[in-house]
């Protein structure tokens, strides 16, 4: 089994125990996608970062690393009305973080961003890396 592979059905497996909050049912299959080896031509070490991506680093991880509520609850409700097909949960769990960390509960609305995280990050990196963001 190739490293690839490997890594993906790790990662498969944690996103069941970790999102399982979240999650309705268990880990979701390997995508098509990672098992071929899809190159995006983004993301990875050296090439340009892919949209999501970008998009994470300079707002979201700007937002949170200010604990400001207000801007991360800017970002999350952003980051709501942006849900990929196939991620059910992904408008609920952004709204609940935004409504935390308009409340002040920023550690809250970091945990919100962990879930989805945990839940979904895998399979957007394997399935939708490259899409517009």
């Amino acid at each position: 089994m190739s490293m690839k592979l490997m890594s993906a059905l790790l990662m498969s497996v944690g996103i069941g125990f970790a999102g399982a909050a979240w999650a309705a049912g268990g880990a979701a299959d390997v995508p098509a996608s990672v098992a071929e080896g899809k190159d995006f031509g983004c993301g990875a070490k050296g090439q340009k970062a892919c949209p999501m991506q970008g998009w994470m680093k300079t707002v979201m991880q700007s937002a949170t690393t200010s604990g400001d509520g207000a801007k991360i609850a800017s970002a999350l409700e952003y980051v709501a009305s942006k849900p990929p097909p196939g991620m059910p949960k992904w408008v609920a769990i952004s709204k609940d973080g935004a409504e935390k960390a308009k409340k002040g509960d920023i550690d809250g609305a970091k945990a919100s961003c962990k879930a989805c995280h945990d839940l979904y990050k895998a399979e957007y990196k394997a399935k939708l890396r490259d899409a517009a963001f």
